[in-house]
């Protein structure tokens, strides 16, 4: 079982319960829930013909990213003529579709005039491919296994948000974590990955809508689940769901999902204002007085999450400002207009941060302090998911389409 580490945070996919082929993109932010690829590196141009491997439409609306795991890219969409929530699974080599089946039907949840019912991004642990919806009543999480069948599907209760739905389902020792903060009764949940049994519930003080996807780390020899939303940055056990340490705010709701590293946990939320601060890591407790190091408020994010990698935090926000911190001091390295808006998370990889803004446009720079500039690529569609990388390529959900972007050596 490969342990992989990144400063003194390290993630085990033993702790998830699948061990990644190569690198393997198997979740939301990758394999570690760090937006950091390891491995052959990818493409630092292309155009809507250079460097792209293949392109398939996809039928529907959704903003969720696509996942990548052994021979296969899923996605999921959804269907709003027809109330129907899909998964479908691509072949990663020709982009062919495998198949494309039916997860939930039912009616159509409210939701921000930006969100979709397909907005968050499924799972997998190589055995089967979770996903999570809502209609105007519940919540479903599905286990779909590799041919399309949905081996269990259940409800872990009803959701209301005035703004739909989007955290993704997080791998979690052998089972799926789900985030369901929501204008009502929230909750989070660990649900058991054979059979969709319930582990354990998690009740946040505070019932309020929160989108962050939660991420699983290593604070000082001991495994956490970190969670930020409705008015709180927390820590979970995750054999539990028990409360281990908790920060109010950042803010009151929640988008990005929190970075950590360097003895820190960063976290940003989104509303009423934008405000981000950095936690010392270590305690038990109530640490809002104690552990907080640094705040800011000037050009945060409210839904792109930052990518903290090596020692640059690099932050773009909703207009696309980019600003690059210091992450132990707090201290704005630079702050340049990146592009348009941005509903994007930048990726990093081979010392290279990619950023989509909503247009298509990808700039690309060299992970430093300088917004040293690369290239500028283009494609010709909206982009507003995240992208996956795995294995040399890049995979791209634009508005109707996926894309593999990758060299001409790339499998």
């Amino acid at each position: 079982m490969r342990l992989y580490c990144f400063g003194i945070v390290s993630f085990t996919l033993l702790a998830w319960g699948f061990e990644a082929r190569g690198e393997d993109w198997p979740m939301w932010r990758g394999p570690r829930g760090d937006g950091i690829g390891q491995g052959a590196d990818v493409p630092t141009t292309w155009s809507t013909t250079e460097n792209i491997r293949w392109k398939v439409g996809i039928r529907g609306d959704g903003r969720s990213s696509p996942i990548v795991c052994k021979e296969s890219v899923f996605v999921t969409t959804s269907l709003p003529d027809t109330l129907s929530r899909r998964l479908i699974r691509l072949n990663r080599d020709s982009g062919a579709i495998v198949w494309d089946v039916e997860v939930h039907s039912g009616p159509l949840e409210k939701q921000h005039k930006f969100n979709t019912s397909a907005s968050s991004t499924p799972a997998t642990d190589g055995n089967r491919i979770y996903c999570a919806f809502v209609d105007d009543q519940k919540m479903v999480v599905s286990a779909i296994d590799w041919d399309g069948k949905i081996i269990w599907s259940m409800s872990p209760g009803s959701f209301y948000a005035s703004h739909g739905f989007a955290a993704s389902p997080v791998l979690c020792d052998g089972g799926v974590l789900v985030n369901g903060h929501q204008d009502g009764g929230a909750f989070v949940v660990l649900l058991d990955g054979a059979t969709g049994r319930e582990k354990w519930r998690y009740k946040p003080d505070t019932e309020l809508r929160s989108f962050s996807t939660p991420v699983l780390a290593t604070i000082h020899g001991n495994r956490q689940i970190i969670l930020a939303g409705a008015k709180q940055t927390v820590g979970l056990e995750p054999e539990s769901g028990e409360r281990i340490w908790w920060v109010d705010g950042p803010a009151e709701k929640f988008v990005c999902t929190p970075s950590i590293g360097l003895g820190h946990v960063f976290s940003f939320g989104g509303s009423p204002s934008e405000r981000a601060f950095a936690i010392r890591q270590g305690g038990r407790g109530d640490l809002t007085k104690t552990n907080i190091v640094w705040t800011k408020e000037r050009s945060m994010p409210y839904v792109p999450t930052p990518l903290l990698f090596h020692e640059y935090l690099h932050i773009v926000n909703d207009a696309g400002i980019y600003s690059c911190v210091e992450p132990i001091s707090g201290e704005v390295l630079k702050t340049v207009r990146k592009g348009g808006n941005t509903n994007c998370s930048p990726v990093g990889i081979g010392n290279k941060v990619y950023f989509f803004d909503d247009s298509g446009l990808c700039t690309v720079i060299r992970n430093g302090a300088d917004y040293e500039v690369l290239a500028k690529n283009k494609l010709d569609e909206m982009v507003h998911a995240s992208p996956a990388i795995s294995d040399g390529a890049m995979y791209v959900r634009g508005e109707r389409h996926v894309w593999k972007i990758g060299s001409e050596t790339t499998r």
